[in-house]
């Protein structure tokens, strides 16, 4: 399966403010190694997967929006573009929504609640998987059922490092999911495993390596190479695996998915 995505590259990716538990002002990332990284994956994306990717234009003191997912949901073609809850960030989205315009997307909506994209939502077959608590609000997620006519699985984040719902939970085809238990409220891992047929389960230290931070087109995975616990888990599943390095990103609390926007048109 062929994807389009989006990335931003990390001419400007440092550690402006804190808002998340991995964020450090005193651990600053390398610029060499952050680029190394980013553009191993692009790498991967295009050479090997032979897929198609965008790019937008990085801007300065905006060192987060090298996580493109976060900007917003994109699906059958129509945006929800995100409402960010720190202000650090909300000037993402305008940045974002020029691009989508200036290439042809105009089906955008931005929710009232606070929402954050792809940070927050996955799409598994036919339904949206969504996170909230830390970032988003659990009153975004009827915002994203009207608009795209999808059911929506909503899951309480109760961990404060996986502050989104993509750190702790990947999709790997329509009817199998991966995600570290802990990092949700029991009624929402009772409503997940209800609502897909295989779960993958993660440990603790499986998801601190980033290794559900991963993007798949249903056969082969790219994700963090920091875990080969969890790799091995993928590959029993039946599902090819590209590991790659990816843990500089990982002090802003970011990974694989989180460097990778979908454009699903």
């Amino acid at each position: 399966m062929t994807k389009n995505i989006l990335m931003c590259e990390p001419k400007y990716f440092d550690i402006e403010y804190e808002i998340n538990p991995w964020m450090k002002l005193t651990d600053q990332p390398s610029d060499l190694t952050a680029e190394e990284q980013w553009h191993k994956l692009l790498g991967i994306y295009t050479n090997e997967l032979g897929w198609n990717v965008k790019f937008i234009d990085p801007v300065k003191h905006l060192p987060d929006m090298v996580f493109a997912t976060d900007c917003c949901l994109m699906l059958d073609g129509k945006i929800m573009l995100s409402k960010f809850r720190y202000p650090e960030r909300r000037p993402e989205s305008e940045r974002y929504k020029q691009w989508f315009i200036d290439n042809g997307f105009n089906k955008i909506k931005q929710t009232s609640n606070f929402f954050e994209g792809g940070g927050d939502t996955m799409v598994c077959g036919q339904k949206i998987i969504a996170g909230y608590g830390f970032r988003s609000q659990l009153e975004s997620h009827k915002e994203l059922e009207d608009y795209f006519s999808r059911e929506v699985i909503s899951l309480k984040i109760v961990d404060p490092f996986f502050y989104h719902l993509d750190t702790s939970l990947t999709v790997l085809s329509d009817d199998t999911i991966a995600f570290y238990p802990g990092a949700i409220d029991e009624p929402s891992q009772e409503l997940l495993r209800s609502k897909i047929p295989n779960c993958i389960e993660a440990t603790l230290e499986e998801a601190q390596g980033f290794g559900l931070n991963a993007v798949s087109d249903g056969k082969t995975i790219v994700t963090s190479d920091a875990n080969q616990s969890l790799i091995e888990k993928y590959r029993q599943a039946g599902f090819t695996v590209i590991p790659t390095p990816i843990l500089e990103f990982r002090k802003s609390g970011g990974g694989v998915k989180c460097l990778t926007l979908e454009l699903r048109s």
